[in-house]
């Protein structure tokens, strides 16, 4: 039952950190009423005079009275929370739980009653603060610091909030085109990215899929194990199981029981109208061990991209080029030329080095490294840990915009086969990586342009590289012609466009005249990791497919059937390469049997 508190209320939390067990959130003799609209009975036609039933004005007024009612939502709640605790609060609807959260979190003030909190609570989702004609990743900053973070924490841990979220590349739209799926698992990665001394959940866990919910509940679990204090608001009763220790049962307005979670979870289902029974969903399965085949992962992309390069060079490269994760169309005009020169592909954010790209770096002990991106992109605290990781190897391919880095490639790095420029559009969506990957493995150049004139230094770029033919990808009314024009008087070449299917199609084509037989590598759509892959797949001769998280196109099925892989390597997490997908893939492996003890190996 409720603890009978009478404390005075504190005007502060105080300078000490709490210590698991310590009080955070007191609570005594808690009364919440507010009013609201449509109370009171409308008067009837037969209690009014005569006199006021013939005025049409009379009536109006009539129906223009506002009448209100007090709802009393909490009423006289008392309890004491602790550090390290994890407490759900259950109860049907209208029982008081979110107003009860919602006071906690300091957004409604009490009636009458007490209440104190250590430290400074976060109510899960950032609403108050987010935008949705800003993009998901203004919004990530804008909700870090509103939640006490830094830029500087908000950058080290912006890639591991949007893989929690999976929303990839799309955290670079505006939220207003987000689903409503994808704005809450965004809203979720966002409020759990600081840890706050104490956290409160309404029904959070019911967004998303299994997959999601497993992942929230693990990381509400992580919040656990750092001392803060959890409330959870739900109407699921596994989730509170699964999350809580204690458990506060609400019941219009007040506090009908508190305490362990089994024992009060186990009293209030016994309130529950029976429900038919149903068959239970099966738990979500881990990544299976399928024969013939290896994922190289991770927690988030700059992680997973920083696997393959671990596992496909060796300590002591000749060189090594770092990219911007805020610059993609950068990433796709320099991978032809990383995969060329067998230099892997890093990754960084403007204003921060993740460690697993320093200790990538730092593996790799590089003999020269290009960091290509202005300050902007890359600013000169993030170049300067570049270059003390590196002993100072590092130099900058400083240009403005993906046009004039086009142009600095080009002529730095000039493409091996001169005979075809692929042209892209800047905005990196749909096949545009897939055209990369295809220049990769011809040893050909890409180039980011889709203005409505081309400036000198593009076209001067052009004429030195004398290409026979400029490759633009898509359809040709995508294009401005004046802009298609000046390229192809610059470069004195033939102009055509590309129409050849989508990147999984493309991807899969590239592969006719490599022998059955060997190691096949594939990678989801997330342009970072299928970049970073393409260098790795290329310098190391190995087919590279592009599949969906869910299918995988009869094309590709065909190219996976005639390569009959020996062994196969995802790149990507689970999210982008769920289990099933990697059980299917397992179904084109070609095991070879060894006659001696008929085990087969990859």
């Amino acid at each position: 039952m409720a603890d009978d508190i009478r404390t005075e209320p504190a005007a502060a939390a105080g300078p000490d950190t709490p210590r698991p067990g310590d009080p955070t959130v007191v609570v005594s003799h808690l009364d919440i009423v507010y009013e609201v609209l449509g109370g009171g009975r409308r008067p009837a036609d037969e209690d009014l005079d005569d006199d006021e039933l013939r005025p049409l004005k009379n009536l109006l007024r009539r129906r223009r009275v506002e009448r209100t009612r007090e709802v009393h939502a909490v009423q006289d709640v008392s309890f004491i929370a602790r550090h390290g605790e994890s407490i759900g609060i259950i109860g049907r609807n209208g029982s008081g739980k979110s107003t009860l959260l919602r006071a906690v979190a300091g957004l409604i003030p009490p009636s009458s009653g007490r209440l104190w909190v250590a430290g400074e609570p976060s109510l899960l989702g950032v609403n108050a603060v987010l935008m949705k004609n800003l993009s998901g990743e203004r919004n990530i900053y804008i909700g870090g610091q509103a939640l006490g973070l830094s830029k500087t924490e908000i950058s080290e841990r912006f890639d591991e909030i949007v893989d929690f979220s999976g929303i990839g590349d799309a955290v670079y739209l505006p939220m207003g085109t987000y689903s409503s799926g994808m704005g809450a698992r965004l809203r979720f990665a966002i409020s759990t990215a600081a840890a706050p001394d104490v956290l409160m959940i309404d029904e959070a866990l019911a967004t998303g899929d299994a997959d999601f919910r497993e992942k929230s509940t693990r990381r509400i679990e992580e919040i656990r194990k750092e001392a803060a204090t959890v409330f959870l608001v739900s109407h699921s009763n596994s989730s509170i199981r699964q999350v809580c220790d204690r458990v506060l049962w609400m019941d219009k307005g007040r506090l009908l029981m508190d305490g362990p979670t089994e024992e009060v979870l186990t009293a209030y289902e016994a309130t529950l109208p029976k429900k038919a029974s149903k068959a239970k969903k099966p738990s979500v399965p881990q990544d299976p061990d399928v024969p013939g085949t290896t994922r190289w992962g991770g927690n988030h992309r700059v992680q997973i991209a920083a696997r393959i390069t671990s596992r496909t060079w060796q300590p002591g490269v000749e060189g090594c080029f770092v990219v911007s994760t805020h610059q993609m169309a950068t990433a796709r005009i320099v991978t032809p030329v990383a995969a060329r020169l067998g230099w892997p592909l890093l990754w960084v954010r403007p204003g921060a080095l993740p460690a697993t790209t320093r200790n990538e770096l730092g593996r790799l002990a590089p003999q020269r490294v290009v960091v290509v991106g202005d300050d902007e992109q890359i600013n000169p605290d993030t170049f300067e840990r570049i270059q003390a990781t590196v002993g100072g190897a590092a130099e900058r391919f400083a240009h403005d915009g993906d046009v004039d880095v086009s142009a600095a490639v080009l002529r730095g790095f000039p493409p091996r086969d001169r005979s075809t420029v692929h042209v892209t559009h800047r905005n990196t969506t749909g096949r545009t990586p897939a055209v990369s990957l295809e220049a990769a493995v011809a040893g050909q150049a890409v180039i980011a342009w889709d203005a409505e004139h081309a400036p000198e230094d593009l076209r001067a770029a052009l004429r030195d590289t004398n290409p026979d033919r400029l490759l633009f990808s898509g359809n040709e009314e995508d294009w401005p012609s004046d802009g298609i024009d000046e390229l192809r008087a610059a470069a004195d070449a033939e102009v055509e466009f590309g129409l050849r299917g989508g990147p999984m199609s493309l991807a899969a084509g590239l592969w006719d005249e490599v022998p059955p037989g060997g190691r096949v590598m594939v990678a989801g759509r997330s342009t970072l990791e299928l970049l970073t892959a393409s260098v790795a797949a290329v310098h190391s001769a190995t087919p590279l497919l592009i599949i969906a998280p869910d299918r995988i196109p009869k094309m590709v099925q065909r190219t996976l059937e005639r390569l009959a892989p020996s062994h196969v390597v995802l790149a990507g997490s689970v999210e982008s390469l769920p289990p099933e997908i990697r059980r299917t893939i397992g179904e084109f492996v070609d095991l070879v049997i060894d006659e001696d003890d008929e085990t087969p190996s990859a």
